[in-house]
Parts: structure tokens; sequence; C-alpha cells
């Protein structure tokens, strides 16, 4: 199991504040209650135990793993969640939410190096979810204490989903706040639908409570290696899904090297196609699908029945026109022999030339038979195109191309994705990004290249904001 970290990009939206506020003063509160209640004393308490379990949180925040982001959100993992749990189970509280604060807040300090305002959240959300699973596993009749440690799963799977809900979800709201996306797309992101998978995980949480009851510090050893393979194992999991976008990148940059004139151009139309899916209202798993499909649309231009097409500088002939049809069915070919990539990411390939009235390739459908996917790539693709420099002419500005996208609305485009690129802010903000470079060829493709983590989706499950 994993704990999360999001390098957000803008803390000072006014809804991350508010959340801030809200995380801190719960945190605050459940402290005092448990503190009023409590009945441990400074001369009593287990210091030797506590400061263990504090130093193997810390030791496992430390080994985090940065696995991807979410737009301008970075989000790593650890699994430094797994002896903070544990502790619930044998230290009364406050106690372990003073472990769990002490843990966060110093390897955000003195490891990671976070602003106060980032290591504040992190550190409340955190004791907030600890001291709140604390509370309900109590109230469930759960029994806290090592002289024996007594297992009950009701009250334990009550702390589990409690404190994932309160991690998960606060780190949800502040990706989402921050980096300007869709609480739902963010919640996808974060939990990743292995919510399972984590209260599975919490096992260890279990196994190494009851070893600290009957072995004590030796028993915290055993569990060492275990913790670490778990890590291992997600680092190995994400290593396999960032080498595999990788490749695609490549391919897709394969392909552009062909045509100077067009770097960057898949990764452009990615980020639009993403923005624009976003902006629509699509489902977490519909905006990933068509932005991978967007950043796929070409890939069968590496057949070399393309390449004298790409090389040449003049217009096409009508018969060098037909065989350049070609490439979004050949593009779906290839990118169906992918298995995770057939259904509705290679029919968004397919169909991201068809125009809206019926008169596009290779099908000639219209309207809404088109999938959602390949009508946003369309768009997309369009204005990346016209945004551009290209050998027949420079680039457009925003408004020039929009009033060709007004006037060709219900014809080649929906006209409800014209209406959103119209009024999309995040599209001028990304259009304004790219030309403030140097040149609007290199330029754009080097803003591709710093934009182009959001496309490693990550499978995170709890979480801090770094």
């Amino acid at each position: 199991m994993q704990t999360n970290q999001a390098a957000v990009a803008n803390l000072k939206d006014w809804r991350f504040q508010l959340l801030n506020g809200l995380v801190s003063v719960g945190a605050g509160l459940l402290f005092f209650v448990h503190g009023r209640s409590s009945t441990w004393t400074l001369a009593g308490a287990p210091w030797l135990g506590l400061s263990a379990f504090a130093v193997l949180g810390i030791a496992c925040e430390a080994f985090f793993l940065q696995i991807g982001s979410i737009r301008f959100t970075k989000i790593s993992v650890s699994v430094a969640f797994i002896p903070l749990i544990a502790a619930v189970f044998l230290f009364e509280q406050p106690l372990p939410m003073v472990i769990s604060g002490i843990t966060i807040a110093m390897v955000e300090v003195f490891v990671r190096h976070k602003t106060p305002v980032r290591v504040w959240f992190n550190t409340a959300q955190y004791m907030l979810g600890i001291g709140l699973g604390g509370a309900v596993y109590q109230a469930l009749g759960g029994h806290v204490g090592s002289n024996p440690y007594a297992f009950s799963i009701v009250p334990s799977i009550g702390l589990f989903l409690t404190f994932f809900l309160v991690n998960q979800g606060s780190v949800s709201l502040a990706v989402a706040f921050t980096g300007r996306v869709p609480i739902r797309e963010s919640w996808a992101k974060v939990v990743g639908g292995s919510l399972i998978y984590d209260l599975v995980a919490s096992s260890l949480a279990v196994a190494l409570a009851a070893l600290y009851s009957k072995y004590q510090l030796p028993g915290l050893a055993v569990l060492i290696v275990p913790l670490f393979l778990v890590r291992h194992m997600y680092q190995m999991m994400q290593r396999v899904e960032r080498v595999n976008r990788e490749l695609l990148e490549l391919m897709v940059k394969a392909i552009e090297a062909r045509d100077p004139y067009t770097s960057g151009h898949s990764l452009r139309v990615s980020e639009y196609a993403r923005t624009i899916s976003r902006e629509l209202g699509l489902s977490a798993k519909l905006v990933e699908q068509t932005a991978s499909a967007a950043l796929l649309h070409d890939v069968g231009k590496i057949y070399e029945e393309f390449a004298p097409l790409l090389r040449k500088e003049g217009k096409l002939t009508p018969d060098e026109r037909m065989l350049m049809q070609r490439h979004p069915a050949r593009s779906a070919e290839l990118a169906a022999t992918i298995a995770e990539f057939r259904g509705p990411v290679e029919l968004a390939i397919r169909h991201h030339h068809e125009n809206y009235d019926g008169t596009g390739y290779p099908d000639g459908i219209s309207g809404r038979t088109i999938p959602i996917a390949a009508r946003i790539i369309m768009v997309a693709d369009t204005l990346d195109a016209m945004t551009t420099d290209r050998p027949y002419r420079k680039a457009l500005s925003f408004e020039r191309t929009m009033e060709e996208f007004r006037k060709f609305s219900g014809k080649q485009f929906d006209p409800e994705l014209v209406d959103i690129v119209a009024s999309s802010a995040n599209l001028r903000r990304l259009l304004g990004a790219a030309e403030e470079a140097e040149s609007p060829v290199h330029a754009l493709g080097a803003w591709a290249a710093r934009t182009s983590a959001p496309w490693r989706s990550s499978k995170s499950k709890v979480g801090t904001i770094g």
C-alpha cells in the first residue's frame, strides 16, 4: 500500500485555503478531544515504542516514489501509513496523531524541503485521518493496547476505511482545486479504483501491531523487509507504466521527426483534447482515453507509404490525398495492437477525421454517431494546426482561428465543442504559454516537452500534497 504526495501548482486558490483551514481545525479539535479523554502521562508513556514507530514511519515516508502527475500536480507514493495505522492499535490517542504529525512534518521539511503551507496541510490532513480513524476504531469497540493486542475485524475495517477516505478525499480535493481539474477526475487519479487493494495491504498494519505486541522492538524488524517489498512492487508497476508511455511518446516523436513543422504536434493535441474533455464534463476514464487517442492519432504515418507525402513540400495531388486519407485507419490498426487501446481509443483514432456533417473519412459517419473522443480530437488537431507555422502559411491568432471554427461549426466541427473552445480560459492559457517562446515552431515543441508529465497517469492511493 502507498501514500501519495502532490506538489501542487496553485496554493493560493481560495478553495484550497478553505480546505486547508477545515482540515487544520478538524485535526486540532480531534487532538484536543482525544487529549481530554486520554489517561496517559508523560512518565508512563511508552517512549521507546513511540520512538520506534516514529522512526519506522519516517524511514518509510522518506523513501517515497515519484510516480507521475495530474496536470500541474506531481504525485508520489510511500508505505508510511502502515506503521502509523499500526500505532492506532497499540497506543492511546492522541499519541498516534503525534507520531503521524512528526513523521510527515520531518520528511516534508528535511527531505522534501517543502514550503510551510504544504508542510502544514500534509501534516494536518494525515493527523486528521489517523485521529478520526482512531475515534471510529474505538467507537466500534476496538481494543487499544499491546498487552496483549486483540484484533477485531469490524473496528479495524472501520479504521482503514475512515483513514483512506479522509486522506484520499483531502488529497483529491487539494489536487482538484490547485491543479484546476474536476474533482471526479482527481479522485479517479488519486484512488485509481483500488480501494480494495488498499484494504488488503492494510493487513500489514495488523501484522505489525501483533508482532510488536509479542516481540516488542524485534517484532518491528521482522516486517521491515515486507514493507519495502511492497514499496518495490509499486515501484516496478509504475516503472512499467512509465516505460510504456515513454515508448509511445518516442514512437510519436519518431514520426514527427519526418516533418519539422509538426514537432510536438501530437503532445499538444493530446493536452488540448484533455482540456476540452474536462470542460465538457466527461468521466475521468474517458478523459484519459481521449488524451491517449489524441497522442496516437497520427501514429499510422510511421508506415513507409506515407513517408514521401510527409516530405513533399508542395500540395498533394488528388491520388496522394486519397492515400493520406488512409492514415486514420492505419493509425487505429497500429494502436489496436496494444490491448489497452482496443475499443474506444481505437475508434477515436479511426474517426478523428470524420466531419460533423458526414463528409469526412474514412467511413463518412456524421453527428453524434462519431465517437465524442474523435470529435474532440478533430477540434484539438485543427486548433494546433491553425495556431502553429506550416510550410504554406504562418500561425493564425486565436481570434482568427475561432472565426474559422465558427464558420465550419456544424459542418466540420461539433457546435458544442466549438462553443467550449471559444469560451475556454484554459485553452487560451495553454496557447499563450506556447506563444511566449522565441520561435513558434521550436518553442511550442519545448512547451510540449515541459508539459509531457501529465500523460503519465498515476494509480496512487493514499496521500499528502507536496
